[in-house]
């Protein structure tokens, strides 16, 4: 009997990740078949212990945050660049997470990357490797600042918001996934004209890039062709026709947004001010979303407040009206509609507690991914 076939069986990746991005990288290889080793410098990754949703057990400390992304790893020790490139010895691949100066702390540089005994190296580092900030350090909130997401998130007069948890080390580690796919799956042999024989391909990931590239499209589309610019407001979304936003309901929130003018009447109807339509008390669409938006939602709160957001859902569904609730946590892992199509699985953390969070975002017809696997553990203290 033949076992289940994986994708990536038969090759092998060195991980060094300290950011998260490197370490969801790593996952993607390994649940895609590759076996994946994670290498740790000094105290070992930062992300066991200031990591989101931490916990302790046993003399064992760890976060939701490193099991989900270390599942399944054995890991090895490393301490200067020289360790990197003997335990590269016979891998496909070598991920790396750390910013300039901390590689340059282990001496990792340039030159030691072309010498790495691999087929393709991916650095995913804030903001790449030239550039006037290439050196410069980058947190989440900053790479998702220059990036140009964190725009419109939060109220203007507020501190600055990051996109929550740890999604610009998914969206970067992902990328770098990608691109280490793209070279390992490609045509064998082949060397680009300007890399010596024998150098692996490097792939420059800069997280901030990936933001900017990838998730600001809509920002861009709304200058470009509306002359908008788009800004922090809150729950609504600047510059758009009124309601395109969340609502406070009576157990939490809903959204809903109503764009075409078939389904604005539709609205107005459903909360009883079908007469706005024709009156426009508050002016145009776009007036009643960025001037008196408040005062608008105020005059509704009491149709939003007598309801749940199941009930709003459904009337929204019946009338077409896109509308969402808007989940807690806790609510989204105990998804009915989740569950049932495979998009969550549960495995054993790092001590014991059972972490239930997304599968990899990719399945196939008669290949397999590999299960979850235990989680490196590592004693406190040591």
């Amino acid at each position: 009997m033949t076992g289940p076939v994986h994708p990536l069986a038969g090759l092998r990746c060195v991980e060094l990740s300290e950011r998260g991005a490197g370490g969801y990288a790593g996952k993607l290889l390994r649940r895609l078949g590759a076996e994946v080793v994670k290498l740790e410098a000094g105290e070992g990754d930062p992300l066991r212990h200031r990591g989101s949703f931490p916990h302790r057990a046993d003399g064992r400390h760890t976060t939701a945050a490193f099991d989900y992304f270390n599942e399944g790893k054995p890991v090895a020790g490393i301490a200067t660049g020289a360790d990197l490139v003997r335990l590269c010895e016979g891998a496909d691949a070598c991920i790396v997470d750390l910013e300039p100066a901390r590689r340059a702390a282990l001496g990792i540089d340039h030159e030691l990357v072309r010498r790495l005994p691999v087929r393709v190296v991916a650095l995913i580092s804030p903001f790449g490797e030239s550039g006037q900030y290439a050196g410069y350090r980058g947190p989440e909130i900053v790479t998702s600042a220059f990036g140009g997401v964190n725009v419109a998130i939060g109220q203007p007069d507020r501190p600055p918001l990051k996109i929550p948890l740890m999604q610009g080390a998914v969206q970067g580690g992902l990328i770098a996934g990608i691109a280490v796919l793209g070279h390992l799956c490609g045509p064998a042999g082949e060397s680009a004209p300007d890399r010596p024989a024998g150098e692996p391909a490097v792939a420059e990931v800069s997280v901030t890039d990936v933001w900017a590239t990838v998730h600001t499209g809509t920002t861009l589309v709304a200058y470009l062709f509306g002359n908008r610019v788009r800004g922090r407001y809150g729950h609504r979304v600047l510059g758009a026709p009124y309601p395109h936003q969340l609502f406070r309901c009576q157990d939490g929130w809903i959204a809903i947004q109503a764009s075409e003018k078939h389904q604005y009447r539709e609205f107005l109807e459903m909360v009883g001010k079908a007469d706005w339509y024709a009156e426009r008390p508050f002016g145009s669409r776009r007036a009643m979303n960025d001037e008196h938006g408040d005062a608008v939602d105020a005059a509704l709160a009491p149709w939003f407040m007598a309801r749940t957001r199941a009930e709003i859902a459904a009337e929204c569904r019946r009338r077409k009206i896109p509308a969402a609730q808007v989940q807690t946590v806790s609510e989204v892992r105990d998804d009915p509609a989740l569950r049932e199509r495979g998009c969550l699985e549960t495995f054993e953390g790092g001590t014991g507690v059972p972490v239930t969070a997304p599968r990899p975002p990719f399945r196939f017809r008669t290949a397999s991914l590999t299960p979850p696997g235990p989680v490196p553990v590592r004693e406190e203290g040591r």
